[in-house]
């Protein structure tokens, strides 16, 4: 019977409601409040913590112990002014408006919290709202945001079923400690004194947020028993003198820890709630570098600074009269604004090993005549790690996929381990080692390289570093579409090098000479090459034909039956490339052309699905407390990269070119996965985002194992250096390679590896995802790496790689000379004057980098 006066009730009271529009905010706002302030509190917290979890290691634990409340001044007067906002006003306008803050605030916090707390779920980083400013807004940027919506979701209904239900503690939480604090200052401020004399006073002013309306409102919207609308609360009791105490002095102990605290910039960035950081705008340098060193760091470096590599081009009596796409420079020598060239000669930091006879057991076969490259292919293998190229038994990984099944790995998992990479194995010569493992394969020739690291972790960046063996911009994104590419890429100098044999080759193009024949360059990928405006930069890399997933599913149209589905909206499966390698090594071999052709793999991209009718098999166990279960994920189509891998080689065969066609491979960049969970390199300053397998794969060639430290920079070069030494050119391009050659950066890898020479270092770079928040550096003579910042909102990160691989334990600081203090004490003297060494070798190289891409951060 009671309950269904109750129900009555209710009902009665929303039908008031929908009956009076004026009602809505009278009734709303009072019974809602405490949820939305609850809302903006659990946002507000936990952002906070995520915050100071991400970078638990850039401070040490008496820094964090000491300075820790500080961090939370901004949040807990954020919380606050909710708290005041939450009140009841006299004035009605008053009141709307403050619901309208409190009740946006609440959502955006939430939101923008929810956001933070998904994107380190997948990735192990966190978001950089800054970059949002720059950020690209095509489709396949949409959709790649779009997959982490779910995630997004998720944390949002968490945050609100607790929000609901702490709701009345929360809010009255905050408020008693609210009331402890006004009862503490009362006495001390004049206005106070006047007007609110005793602690009965004060009570009752205290408790003006609550009325009888209120209570009625939220019996009727169901917050509130309906008893409870004619039981006004007695005053509260004034506060005791102990929590006057405890409260006084835990906000004056906050306050002088927040004035004397030091001025460093990880306080002060560790500081910042949620609320703030989306609104900060990108900072806005206009200086030569964004480098940030302190003053006093010694060492002489006049060798370096006030340098530059850039100067008048060499000129080539070969270059054709006519303008050639990549060679801007040499056409603009002698007019007004004269084009300045990268010139080696000029380059602190250039080391030749040009000088160096090409490997012994590469130099036998080379002199023989029998290593023919009429054709090079340049795969480029998304999200491909070093450690899967093949998955080894004997490695990090091989470890953790044994533990994942305690210790002992079933045979029929092991069978399909055995089998996941067996290309691969081939291709570098590095068998697996698993108990099913076939090891009756013979290598198929080439260098492999095992210690390469990539020169972007961002794709479209690492595809401009191997095409054209430059260092990518140091700029947020693909932006060097748009700027000055400083040197020729390798379809540029196929490109003169067709013009130089016409020009001066009088003869016909010999059937029988393939090295008379023409160069034909070619970019093919199966999925979309609208992310970023890749569209855009393929045209000035030389690419001038193309195939993607916008010509596959035209092409399919033309043909009859069902068209292929797309694994996702990346696009379509690798195989549906085959008719196209294939059709096009047809046409050259028809029309006597060469081809360079460069595939991008998408297979392997997160979220790793697999293609229409694959199945996902077991490869390591996974329980819902662990992120194996992306990691399975992720080995299952490492499997089918490895099946296309043995496609393409299957489509060279099929052609009769297989012992005619180099075949470059590498990864665009490696992913963190096994170590830390994340699923993008993004402002991900991990080893293995940059540790990458490197190929150069013909079967003419002995197999051979490079040890030394390379980069993906290094293939160009190591390319145009294999089409001399094998003969594969005719005598006028071998000449125009050969002035070429010396121009690059990179070493060449079929030569002896010089990493340091007269007390100067081969220092490697890594632009990092996206791009201008962090630069990795390494030596090759030394295992150290340095992570520099090039915002002031992320940490210095030193390594000793090898004394620690997989990077545990890792020295980080928000500035430098914390970090220097931390490598001394660990690592010695000499990995102390290395840091210092690498420190003002990026300063520098910053700066040049943007010089001769002739880029202007103030524009």
């Amino acid at each position: 019977m009671k309950m269904t006066l109750d129900v009555r009730q209710r009902w009665k009271g929303f039908v008031r409601i929908l009956l009076s529009p004026s009602l809505w905010f009278d009734v709303y706002w009072p019974a809602s409040r405490k949820y939305w302030f609850s809302l903006l509190f659990i946002g507000v917290i936990s952002a906070k913590i995520l915050h100071i979890y991400s970078h638990r290691n850039s401070l040490s634990p008496g820094q964090f112990l000491l300075w820790g409340p500080t961090f939370f001044v901004q949040d807990i007067a954020c919380i606050l002014i909710a708290q005041t906002l939450c009140q009841t006003f006299h004035r009605r306008w008053i009141n709307v408006i403050s619901a309208l803050v409190v009740i946006m605030t609440s959502l955006m916090i939430s939101i923008l919290a929810a956001a933070n707390i998904s994107f380190y779920t997948q990735t192990g980083a966190e978001l950089h709202w800054r970059q949002a400013h720059y950020f690209h807004r095509d489709a396949a940027s949409i959709k790649t945001l779009l997959t982490g919506l779910t995630g997004i979701v998720i944390v949002e209904v968490l945050f609100s079923a607790a929000a609901w239900i702490s709701s009345p503690y929360l809010y009255n939480g905050v408020r008693a400690v609210v009331r402890v604090w006004k009862a503490t200052v009362a006495p001390v401020l004049m206005c106070w004194k006047r007007n609110r004399t005793s602690d009965k006073d004060y009570g009752q002013v205290a408790n003006t947020d609550w009325d009888e309306e209120h209570a009625e409102s939220e019996a009727m919207m169901g917050w509130q028993e309906p008893v409870a609308a004619s039981q006004k609360p007695s005053s509260h009791p004034p506060p005791s003198l102990s929590g006057r105490v405890l409260v006084a002095a835990a906000i004056a102990l906050l306050l002088l820890l927040r004035c004397i605290r030091p001025t460093a910039t990880a306080y002060s960035f560790l500081s910042q709630t949620v609320l703030i950081t989306p609104f900060e705008k990108p900072p806005q340098s206009v200086k030569t570098s964004s480098v940030d060193l302190p003053p006093d760091l010694p060492g002489d470096y006049s060798w370096l600074y006030n340098h530059t590599a850039l100067a008048a081009p060499s000129s080539f009596d070969w270059l054709p009269t006519k303008k050639m796409a990549g060679f801007r420079d040499w056409y603009e020598e002698g007019m007004e604004g004269t084009a300045l060239h990268y010139d080696p000669a000029h380059d602190p930091l250039k080391i030749s090993n040009l000088d160096r006879d090409v490997l012994e057991p590469l130099r036998d076969a080379l002199m023989d005549g029998h290593v023919n490259i009429k054709h090079v292919f340049l795969l480029k293998l998304e999200s491909t790690r070093h450690d899967v190229f093949p998955v080894r038994k004997e490695s990090h990984l091989g470890d953790l996929i044994r533990e994942s099944f305690g210790g002992s790995i079933p045979d029929d998992v092991d069978q399909r381990l055995a089998n996941l990479t067996v290309h691969a194995e081939r291709l570098t010569g590095i068998p697996a080692g698993w108990e099913h493992s076939n090891d009756s394969w013979e290598p198929y020739g080439g260098m492999y390289a095992s210690n390469a690291y990539t020169g972007d972790t961002f794709t479209l960046k690492s595809i401009l570093a191997s095409v054209c063996g430059i260092a990518p911009l140091v700029v947020d994104f693909n932006r060097e579409y748009l700027h000055h590419i400083y040197e020729p890429c390798m379809p540029h100098i196929l490109s003169a090098l067709n013009s130089l044999s016409s020009e001066h080759n009088t003869s016909q193009v010999k059937k029988d000479d393939y090295t008379t024949w023409p160069w034909h360059s070619t970019f093919m990928q199966s999925i979309t090459d609208n992310y970023d405006n890749q569209d855009l930069l393929l045209p000035v890399l030389g690419f001038k034909d193309k195939v993607t997933d916008k010509k596959i599913t035209k092409d399919w149209k033309k043909k009859p039956g069902d068209a292929p589905e797309k694994y996702n909206f990346w696009g379509y499966p690798e195989h549906e490339l085959r008719s196209y390698f294939l059709n096009a090594l047809n046409h050259a071999e028809k029309h006597h052309e060469r081809i360079f052709l460069t595939h991008l793999t998408g297979q392997t991209h997160h979220p790793w699905q697999m293609p229409k009718g694959d199945k996902y098999e077991e490869l390591i166990h996974h329980s819902i407390f662990n992120h194996n279960g992306n990691v399975n994920r992720y080995l299952n189509t490492i499997g089918v990269a490895d099946r296309w891998l043995g496609e393409v080689m299957d489509v060279l065969q099929e052609a009769g070119v297989a012992n005619e066609t180099l075949v470059v491979m590498v990864g665009d960049h490696g992913i963190s996965l096994v170590e830390d969970g994340g699923v993008t390199p993004y402002d991900n300053p991990h080893v293995s985002n940059f540790h990458v397998p490197l190929v150069f794969s013909h079967p003419q060639l002995p197999p051979i194992k490079i040890d030394g430290r390379v980069t993906s920079m290094q293939i160009l070069p190591t390319i145009m250096d294999l089409l001399v030494e094998s003969g594969s050119l005719d005598e006028k391009a071998t000449d125009a390679i050969k002035d070429l050659l010396p121009l690059y950066e990179g070493q060449s890898i079929i030569r002896d590896l010089v990493p340091e020479k007269d007390g100067k270092l081969d220092w490697q770079f890594t632009v990092m995802n996206t791009g201008a928040t962090w630069l990795a550096l390494r030596s090759a003579p030394k295992p150290y790496r340095l992570v520099i910042p090039l915002v002031p909102d992320v940490e210095w990160r030193f390594s000793d790689v090898d004394k620690d691989p997989h990077e545990l334990h890792t020295l980080q600081s928000f500035s430098l000379p914390p970090l220097l203090d931390q490598v001394a004490a660990a690592h010695g003297e000499e990995a102390l004057q290395w840091v210092i060494d690498a420190a003002h070798v990026t300063q520098w190289w910053v700066g040049e980098n943007w010089r001769r891409y002739e880029y202007k951060p103030e524009s």
